[in-house]
């Protein structure tokens, strides 16, 4: 099912239902393929989408801290299978002609970060169909508008804040991490919400998009150096380190040149103000207005 509101579901609870229980389906049949990197991909893809939707109805749900709480540990319990992958991808993209003195630390970051004992997606299924199983019975408290503004305004104000956090303190990675996880709840929110006026949120879903992606590539980058920066000498030449430095730094701050203003440009505007007039919208599109 599209992840997106829907004029046959009765309700915002109907909404919540239909769309996390779809997600949750959709994750647990990709479970006996978890050897292959797009279905944990495809998994992942799922949880963020369910956490999304839970974050903006999250003053209605009393539910919500619970579900968010197993959705985050699948998803953390999942993280590991693709670090690797993200590490080399990040280094290519760096070095898309793989020069000869970068192979001894692409054979170290193949390896780098020893997995935990055991394997760590062991219940993932059950766990799942459990948090699937509570979804019938999610229902709303509250006014579904209220819900809607109250969720809109958070995302907005916490965006607003991460990105000036991360503008005054430019090498922190966690600030850039927080903005970014912020950035992607408005993409999501606005996804949900791109049936109500096809017209005017295509834009703001692809700005949405691109500015969670840069910032992730901005994170990919700083997971890199940190990562390198940890590593012997032995394993890392002065040569090659110097190389890497100069090359992850102005990676960065290409994207940053864009993130800014772009993100200035997203989330302009008074949020509660821009709150109410996305659900103004909804209400319009319900029939209610």
């Amino acid at each position: 099912m599209a992840y997106a509101f829907d004029l046959a579901d009765a309700d915002l609870s109907s909404s919540l239902r239909r769309i996390v229980g779809g997600e949750l389906d959709a994750a647990i049949s990709r479970l006996d393929r978890i050897d292959k990197p797009e279905a944990v991909h495809g998994i992942r893809k799922n949880l963020k989408k369910s956490r999304a939707l839970l974050r903006l109805v999250r003053d209605g749900l009393s539910a919500q801290p619970a579900a968010n709480l197993v959705l985050r540990e699948v998803g953390l319990s999942l993280s590991a299978r693709r670090d690797a992958e993200v590490r080399l991808a990040t280094l290519d993209r760096l070095f898309p002609d793989r020069p000869e003195a970068l192979q001894p630390l692409r054979d170290t970051l193949s390896g780098a970060g020893p997995g935990p004992a055991g394997d760590p997606t062991t219940g993932l299924a059950e766990q799942l169909s459990r948090l699937r199983d509570r979804t019938r019975d999610w229902s709303l408290s509250g006014k579904d508008n209220r819900t809607l503004r109250e969720g809109l305004s958070a995302t907005r104000r916490k965006a607003q804040s991460a990105a000036n956090a991360a503008r005054r303190d430019r090498h922190n990675a966690d600030l850039f991490h927080t903005w970014r996880k912020r950035a992607k709840d408005l993409w999501y929110q606005a996804r949900l919400f791109a049936p109500v006026w096809p017209d005017l949120f295509r834009p703001l879903v692809s700005d949405a998009d691109r500015l969670g992606e840069i910032l992730g590539d901005h994170h990919d980058l700083a997971v890199l150096a940190a990562l390198v920066a940890g590593l012997p000498d032995d394993h890392v030449p002065g040569l090659v380190r110097h190389m890497l430095d100069a090359r992850i730094g102005d990676a960065r701050s290409k994207i940053e040149a864009e993130a800014f203003p772009l993100s200035a440009r997203l989330f302009a505007g008074d949020k509660d103000e821009v709150a109410a007039l996305w659900v103004d919208w909804y209400r319009v599109w319900r029939g209610y207005g």
